[in-house]
């Protein structure tokens, strides 16, 4: 029997939620200063934050606006990012489970959509 999609991802993903939390890599980059930037002077704005991940743009987002919705396909990743915007007291954030092909949300429910991948450098010759 073939996985789903989403067992998938749970199976890749799920595990290691907290690891991409403490994760340096994934906490400093200039591709997250860009999007820091990007929210300067939005405080009224509502954010989606899709394919959260461990929180980072998150985390670094919500100070700025008025709320962000972290969404991802891993429900362990919501848990992690759920506890860790409780403990640094960032109340207007909020998570929702869904994939990017079928999301949970109305139209234009959001004024930003932020989305970050982080991955290796491709190569280049």
């Amino acid at each position: 029997m073939e996985k789903s999609h989403v067992a998938l991802v749970g199976d890749q993903f799920g595990s290691r939620a907290d690891a991409y939390l403490k994760s340096a890599v994934h906490a400093q980059s200039p591709d997250l200063d860009a999007m820091v930037l990007l929210m300067q002077n939005r405080t009224d704005a509502r954010v989606l934050d899709l394919g959260c991940g461990g929180g980072h743009v998150t985390f670094n987002v919500a100070p700025l606006v008025k709320e962000i919705v972290a969404c991802d396909l891993s429900p362990e990743m919501l848990d992690v990012v759920a506890r860790a915007a409780g403990e640094r007291g960032l109340e207007n954030v909020t998570v929702r489970q869904g994939a990017v092909e079928s999301l949970p949300f109305d139209e234009n429910s959001f004024d930003v959509v932020l989305s970050r991948f982080q991955g290796a450098p491709l190569a280049r010759s």
